[in-house]
This record gives C-alpha cells, sequence and structure tokens, in this order.
C-alpha cells in the first residue's frame, strides 16, 4: 500500500522550520557574540514586521508601534539574559526553545488529526481545543525528558529551583499553554489588519513574527521564573 503523500504545505513548513532551527541552534550552541548577533538580527526584524503591520491603524499606529516594540525588544533582550547571564544558560534557552517548539509542534499534528471545537475561532479558526490540549501535552513530556536524573547528570545541569521531572513537566505544560496564548496574540492583529503573515522570510511559516509569536511570550514568564530562583 502506498503511503499517504505529504502536501507540499507541509513539506515547506519542516524543510523551513529544520533550516530556521539549525541556525539558531548553531548560535545558542556558540554563545557569546554569535547569539548577541543572532538576538539583535531578531530583534530588528521582528520589529520591522511588526511597524509594517501596524503603521497605517489611525486609531493606535503609534502606541501599538511602541507597545509592540517593547514587548520585541524585552523579549528578545530576555533570551539573551537567560543565556548569557544565568546558571546553565545554555541548558535554560534550549530548556525554553524545545518547549515552545514541542507545543507548536503537538498543537499542528493534534489540531489535524483530532479536530473538534475551535479554539478562538475569530482569531485564529485553524486553531481547534484539541491542538491546545495537545501542545500542553508535548511541552510537558519534552520538558520531564530534560529534567530526568540521567538527563541532567550527563550535561551536568540543573533545573530551575532544582524541579523534578514531574514539577518540569507540569511548568513545560502550563508554558506551553502560554506559547499558545502568544501565538494568538499576534494572530489577533493579523487578523484586524487583514493578513495571513508578517512576512515572507521562512518558507512554509511566514515572517519571524510568525514563527516566534509563542516564544516571545514564553521567554518572559520564563525569565521571571528562572530570576525568581536565583540566588
Amino acid at each position: 500500500m502506498t503511503p499517504p503523500a505529504i502536501d507540499s504545505s507541509l513539506k515547506a513548513r519542516i524543510r523551513g522550520g529544520a533550516i530556521f532551527g539549525s541556525v539558531v541552534l548553531g548560535a545558542l550552541y556558540l554563545g557569546g557574540i554569535f547569539f548577541c548577533f543572532l538576538m539583535g538580527v531578531a530583534t530588528a526584524k521582528g520589529v520591522s514586521e511588526w511597524t509594517n503591520m501596524v503603521k497605517n491603524d489611525e486609531d493606535y499606529g503609534t502606541e501599538l508601534m511602541f507597545l509592540g516594540a517593547c514587548y520585541i525588544v524585552i523579549s528578545c533582550g530576555a533570551m539573551i539574559w537567560l543565556r548569557l547571564a544565568t546558571p546553565h544558560g545554555l541548558y535554560n534557552m534550549l530548556t525554553l526553545l524545545l518547549i515552545v517548539w514541542a507545543s507548536d509542534i503537538s498543537a499542528y499534528f493534534s489540531g489535524r488529526a483530532i479536530g473538534g471545537p475551535k479554539l478562538a475561532p475569530k482569531v485564529s479558526p485553524k486553531k481547534t481545543w484539541a491542538g491546545f490540549i495537545g501542545s500542553s501535552v508535548g511541552a510537558g513530556l519534552v520538558a520531564g525528558g530534560l529534567a530526568l536524573p540521567a538527563t541532567l547528570a550527563t550535561f551536568h545541569v540543573e533545573t530551575v529551583g532544582h524541579l523534578s521531572p514531574y514539577m518540569y513537566a507540569l511548568l513545560g505544560g502550563a508554558l506551553g499553554m502560554c506559547g499558545q496564548a502568544g501565538d494568538l496574540l499576534i494572530s489577533f492583529f493579523k487578523r484586524r489588519y487583514g493578513i495571513k503573515d508578517t512576512g515572507t522570510l521562512i518558507p512554509g511559516h511566514g515572517g519571524l513574527l510568525d514563527r516566534i509569536d509563542a516564544l516571545l511570550l514564553v521567554a518572559l514568564i520564563f525569565a521571571v521564573i528562572v530570576r525568581k530562583h536565583m540566588p
């Protein structure tokens, strides 16, 4: 029996995600100036896409432009801080990225496979409650795996607050939900201004904001949690 063909949009999404992920992981591993440069470029591109989206708003253009730019700049700054200024910075940033990526992937496939009631049809018609729950489960499983004693011993790292795998899984699940909220936040504005994507930077994903919408919010929340548990 011939296996079902993967549709072209999914192929483009996988290819674009692989290229984007490779660049991010490479800079993350190298750290220092390489990661700062990547985040600087991401900040500039994100602010540019946001500005282009809201600049023609006659009622709230200036205010939204300023608030959105601050949101992007602070979130990207939080990621630089997590990588370069916290204990086990590489592990912390990798945890953040893998939780967000697991959330996105799990939401995409569980939503397509299960379908069902829409999560926020007026904001993002394709999102379902099945995808929302799936995003939390996927993010939780990844976070729990990152907190296993064998993982920590192998890489000589510690979880935030010395949380157990079970508690880290709960944290990951909660952050996965926050990621979906961050996604909906940007989707709300795209819907408001009648655009599908914020740009064309990443094949299959659209603009940079389309790719990091969930990451921006989760980075802020995770940075606060990490800071709270630092000496």
